[in-house]
């Protein structure tokens, strides 16, 4: 399935962007500009038969997403972003939320198998931290829809550990074409070199970052 897609994606993106090349989630880009495409992100929930899976596409050019769009199947909904132009979700302006307090926010996560993490702590110490201080952390699967949800203000912030730069792409433009700020999650700036991602409104991501920069830290003293 996810072969035929980018094929016909690809068919359909060579006439109007023959310069721009493509690459793999598991490659480590050359090219100044190419296309990366998860045709299911959330494949256990596709898999199983449960909502909350996307598909996303992102153009990133010397390094930095340019153009991204992420589909939710199950509801229908189309999430876009270009640089410069804002974020839209079914052609409707969309902004990050503006709550002000970590009280009342509703913060999104991915917590992936401790083996891919490699160590217990640096996946869980951040989360400890962050769910004594918000109102509530949903894990929601397909991490381009939960980082497109904090782009709609659906979610007020969403954090994860790891290097999954390729699958946080999509979701990063999103988020800060709709008035967001997303760094690593010690406040580094967001690339592929970067631990983890941080996204949410000025303050919240503010608030999120003391959070999770206080839960590595102690996870790096034991």
């Amino acid at each position: 399935m996810s072969d035929a897609a980018q094929r016909q994606l690809q068919e359909a993106l060579r006439p109007l962007y023959p310069e721009v090349g493509w690459t793999g989630e598991e490659d480590r880009p050359k090219a100044d500009a190419y296309w990366l495409y998860d045709a299911i992100d959330g494949a256990y929930h596709y898999l199983q038969g449960l909502p909350l899976w996307a598909s996303s596409l992102v153009l990133v050019r010397h390094g930095v997403p340019v153009m991204a769009c992420v589909y939710d199947p199950t509801r229908k909904e189309m999430f876009f972003a270009e640089a410069g132009a804002g974020t839209s979700c079914e052609g409707r302006p969309v902004r990050v939320s503006q709550k002000p307090s970590l009280s009342t926010a509703v913060v999104g996560t991915a917590i992936p198998p401790l083996v891919q993490v490699g160590a217990e702590d640096q996946a869980l110490r951040p989360a400890g931290s962050i769910a004594r201080q918000v109102f509530v952390v949903r894990p929601m699967a397909a991490v381009s829809l939960q980082l497109a949800y904090t782009a709609a203000g659906r979610l007020d912030g969403y954090w994860e550990n790891g290097r999954d730069t390729a699958d946080w792409l999509a979701g990063a433009l999103l988020v800060r074409e709709a008035g967001g700020v997303v760094t690593g999650l010690r406040g580094d700036p967001f690339s592929w070199e970067g631990e983890g991602v941080l996204a949410g409104s000025a303050a919240m991501h503010a608030g999120l970052l003391h959070l999770t920069r206080q839960g590595l830290d102690d996870a790096s003293k034991d």
